[in-house]
């Protein structure tokens, strides 16, 4: 005969409605009486049905992860993932699952629409480079638990958690001042790219504080791309006095810059010392290795992950907030001899 929830109950010493607090993981059990409940739920080979669980509660335990999935992203945006597997590590631990779905700027506020309305998740984690104005119009309105995981590029009432871009910038600056650089240059993507919009501010705080200027003909900015980054240096290296230093606002910017001032015969980091943000596999796989601005975008995973549980308890919690502390490698690219 099937063991029943009744069983577990009887046998663990507890109510039933104890035993199904701990199967639905609920707050208020303590965590010496669930773990007596796995214990004879496990000796009693009692296994809950997912779907009963979710019927009773009103809750799918589900968050959706929307991202944009296409061709080649693990290449591109390696960080993504380092996230999502963070996301997943807060969530499994509460028994919540991680639902992937695609999808783009013009398309996720129809799909986060339809998500909701269907209530195939008990709540959203949406990477903030598909965040939309009308996506953040509908949570908003609907005060559906969600948190972006990035900064969004706009004003907006939506809860957010990201690394803190700007101090990773002064961070940067920092380590090439005590290195007795005095002319630092500034390699960045666009004006759309926040990123290193914010890290091009640090850099400029950094050496404000220093007494130093950040010429504006040491700052260039286009694609990043390493063909972008390699012509940009290009024209760098054509200015004098030459920079003593090179800040990149990613790897990818970093590789062809590096491409660069080596065709021109100069020696890293002796005549140029360059650096970038992120330890990209790139950064230490680069000759000379990279110096670099580390953040742990896994535990920034983590902490989006411990928001949503407690959004999803209330759903008028808001947040916007920066975490993670970023932490400097150094490398042979800023100091000769180091790994």
């Amino acid at each position: 005969m099937a063991v029943t929830i009744r069983d577990v109950a009887k046998a663990a010493g507890t109510s039933i409605s104890t035993v199904s607090k701990v199967i639905n993981r609920h707050y208020s059990i303590s965590e010496a009486t669930a773990e007596r409940v796995r214990q004879v739920m496990e000796e009693m080979n009692y296994h809950p049905m997912a779907s009963a669980q979710s019927f009773a509660s009103g809750m799918t335990r589900k968050v959706a992860f929307l991202a944009a999935l296409q061709r080649d992203v693990a290449f591109d945006n390696p960080h993504m993932f380092e996230m999502l597997c963070g996301l997943e590590e807060a969530l499994q631990k509460r028994g919540y699952a991680v639902m992937l779905r695609s999808t783009d700027t013009t398309a996720v506020s129809a799909l986060a629409e339809e998500v909701i309305a269907r209530r195939e998740c008990d709540a959203l984690a949406i990477h903030a480079s598909v965040l939309s104005r009308p996506l953040a119009a509908l949570l908003s309105r609907t005060r559906f638990p969600h948190v972006v995981l990035g900064q969004p590029g706009f004003a907006c009432q939506i809860s957010w958690i990201d690394i803190n871009n700007v101090y990773c910038g002064v961070l940067a600056s920092e380590h090439l001042v005590s290195l007795g650089r005095r002319r630092v240059a500034f390699l960045g993507g666009g004006e759309h790219d926040l990123i290193s919009v914010h890290r091009l501010e640090g850099v400029r705080q950094g050496l404000r504080e220093a007494d130093l200027p950040l010429e504006e003909r040491y700052i260039w900015l286009g694609e990043s791309t390493r063909d972008e980054g390699a012509r940009m240096a290009g024209q760098l290296l054509g200015l004098r006095p030459l920079p003593d230093a090179i800040i990149c606002a990613n790897n990818v910017l970093a590789l062809g810059c590096v491409a660069a001032v080596q065709r021109r015969g100069l020696r890293i980091p002796h005549d140029i010392a360059i650096m970038t943000f992120d330890d990209h596999p790139f950064s230490a796989l680069c000759d000379p290795p990279l110096s670099v601005v580390d953040i742990d975008v896994r535990e920034m995973g983590v902490q989006a992950g411990k928001f949503l549980l407690s959004a999803i308890k209330k759903p008028n919690l808001q947040s916007q907030t920066h975490t993670a502390t970023p932490n400097l490698i150094v490398r042979a690219s800023t100091v000769e001899g180091q790994g």
